[in-house]
C-alpha cells in the first residue's frame, strides 16, 4: 500500500470559532483525509506564557515598532521554534492559513523556513488585504510584496482578490479557491414558524462595525413599525456588550435575541430556524456565514462587496443593498418579510447553489488539484 503524502496544516484551531478554523476543519474532515496525512499546527495556541508586566511591556513596544497592535516578537519566536520542531518530521507540503494581521508575517516566515528545507509551501490568505494594505507605509507594502514571493502558491478566496493580488505578485502563482460549506450539516426550513414570527439572522457580532451590525440596529425601528412580527437574532462574539449598549432597556428589546458565541455545531439550529440572513458588511472575503445561510435555504440581504457577488446574485438569491445605507437595508428586509413566496423561492435556489458550487466535496477536489500542482512544481 502506497503511503499517504504528509501535509502540515497551520492556522487557528477551535475554539474560538472562526472562518479560518472552520475551513481547516473542513479540509481535515473531507475526502482529502483518505489521500493525505494531515498534521495540524495551531497558530492560535499560546506558546509562551507572559505573566509579568516587563514581558508584556516589551512585547507591546516591539509590536508597535513593527506597526502592529498585539504581541509580536517574543510570542512569534516561541511559535516559530515550535514550528521548526514540526518541520523536523519533513512533511511533503506545508499549507499555511493566514489573515491580514501580524499572522500574515508569521505565515510568510513559516513559508520561508519550509522552502529552505525544500518543502513546498502554500500561503492561503483569508484577510482583508485589499482594504488594509493600502493603509500601510510604502516600506511595509514593499515588505508585503517581498513576502508574497516566498511561497510556491498563494491561495485567494475570490476572483476579485485574484485581480487585486495580481497587482502585487506574479499572477501565475495565484490560485482561486472559494470557501466551502458542509451543506448536509444544515436542514432546510420546510415550513413557517408556528409562532408566526419572521426571524432575521445576523452572524458576526465580534466585528459589528465592519459586518454592519450597527446598520441593522439603525434600520430596526422602521422594520418593526411596519412588520412587528419580526425578530432579530444576533449570533456571535460580544453580543452581550452590543445588547447592553444599544438594545437593553429600549423599545427594541422585545424584538431582539442575543445568543453569544456559538461553535460550528451549536450555530446550525439558528440558521435552520431563521427566515432571512442579514449580511450588510462593508468588506468581506467570502464569508462562511453566507454559505451556511445558503445551505440552510435562507434568503439573503447582503452588500455586494468583494467575493459576495461571486456567490450570490440578485434577485435569484436575495437582495443587495449599498454598504451603510440603513434606509435601503430596511426596505430590503421588509420586501422579504412581506413576501414569503419569494423567501421560499430564493431559499431553494440558494441551497441548490450551495450544493452545486460550495459543498465540501467540490472544495476537496479543487484543493486536491492545487496540492498536486504544488507537489509537482506547478507542472500540472
Amino acid at each position: 500500500m502506497t503511503a499517504r503524502l504528509r501535509i502540515l496544516l497551520t492556522g487557528p484551531a477551535p475554539p474560538p470559532p472562526g472562518g479560518i478554523a472552520s475551513v481547516i476543519q473542513t479540509i481535515v474532515e473531507s475526502e482529502l483525509g483518505l489521500r493525505y496525512e494531515f498534521t495540524r499546527f495551531a497558530t492560535s495556541v499560546r506558546r509562551l506564557e507572559m505573566r509579568t508586566a516587563p514581558h508584556r511591556m516589551l512585547n507591546a513596544a516591539l509590536a508597535r515598532s513593527f506597526g502592529f497592535d498585539g504581541v509580536v516578537n517574543l510570542e512569534s519566536r516561541a511559535k516559530l521554534a515550535a514550528y521548526e520542531r514540526a518541520l523536523v518530521a519533513r512533511p511533503d507540503l506545508v499549507h499555511i492559513h493566514t489573515s491580514h494581521a501580524y499572522d500574515f508575517w508569521l505565515g510568510a516566515w513559516m513559508a520561508r523556513r519550509a522552502r529552505r528545507l525544500g518543502i513546498p509551501a502554500l500561503l492561503h490568505v483569508h484577510g482583508l488585504f485589499d482594504v488594509v494594505v493600502p493603509t500601510w507605509s510604502r516600506l511595509k507594502q514593499a515588505g508585503f510584496r517581498r513576502a508574497l514571493r516566498v511561497p510556491d502558491k498563494v491561495i485567494v478566496l475570490s476572483e476579485g482578490w485574484q485581480r487585486w493580488f495580481a497587482g502585487q505578485m506574479d499572477p501565475a502563482r495565484i490560485e482561486v479557491l472559494r470557501n466551502p460549506v458542509d451543506v448536509q450539516r444544515f436542514r432546510p426550513r420546510t415550513e413557517a414558524a408556528r409562532d408566526g414570527l419572521v426571524r432575521l439572522l445576523f452572524v458576526g457580532t465580534g466585528e459589528p462595525v465592519r459586518k454592519g451590525g450597527y446598520d441593522i440596529l439603525a434600520a430596526a425601528p422602521a422594520v418593526i413599525a411596519a412588520a412587528p412580527q419580526v425578530r432579530f437574532v444576533f449570533v456571535g462574539e460580544d453580543t452581550e456588550q452590543l445588547e447592553a449598549r444599544r438594545v437593553r432597556g429600549t423599545p427594541l428589546e422585545p424584538y431582539f435575541e442575543f445568543t453569544g458565541s456559538k461553535d460550528a455545531q451549536q450555530i446550525a439550529p439558528y440558521f435552520e430556524n431563521a427566515d432571512v440572513l442579514l449580511l450588510p458588511s462593508y468588506s468581506e472575503g467570502l464569508p462562511i456565514a453566507l454559505l451556511e445561510g445558503m445551505a440552510a435555504s435562507l434568503s439573503v440581504v447582503a452588500c455586494p462587496v468583494n467575493g459576495i457577488p461571486e456567490a450570490m446574485s440578485e434577485p435569484d438569491n436575495g437582495i443587495f443593498v449599498p454598504p451603510g445605507d440603513g434606509a435601503a437595508l430596511a426596505r430590503a428586509i421588509l420586501e422579504l418579510v412581506g413576501d414569503p413566496e419569494r423567501r421560499t423561492r430564493t431559499g431553494v435556489a440558494n441551497r441548490r447553489k450551495a450544493l452545486a458550487e460550495f459543498d465540501r466535496s467540490h472544495y476537496a477536489r479543487a484543493l486536491g488539484a492545487i496540492y498536486q500542482r504544488a507537489l509537482s512544481g506547478g507542472s500540472q
